[in-house]
């Protein structure tokens, strides 16, 4: 059981984007951004993430800072090397 009680906080985890139930006796309560066992799931997932980053963690793709999934620009991209 949670060793505290809801509140409207809307503290949500990075990872599973789920609530995150308060643990008021931990010390890291206030800083806390992820679950415990997903960012375990994480650490062991780290040794294949550039392959299941896109599917599992919902990581897009750039390229020059625009996004795969979004149509190209009319007027293309320009690089400047000043």
């Amino acid at each position: 059981m949670p060793s505290g009680t809801y509140k409207d906080e809307n503290r949500l985890c990075k990872i599973c984007k789920r609530k995150l139930r308060p643990l008021k006796k931990e010390l890291d309560w206030d800083g806390r951004k992820y679950h415990i066992t997903c960012f375990k799931e994480l650490l062991s997932d780290i040794h294949n993430y550039h392959k299941i980053c896109y599917s599992k963690y919902e990581h897009k793709k750039f390229i020059a800072g625009i996004p795969i999934d979004e149509p190209m620009p009319k007027d293309g991209i320009s690089l400047d090397f000043s």
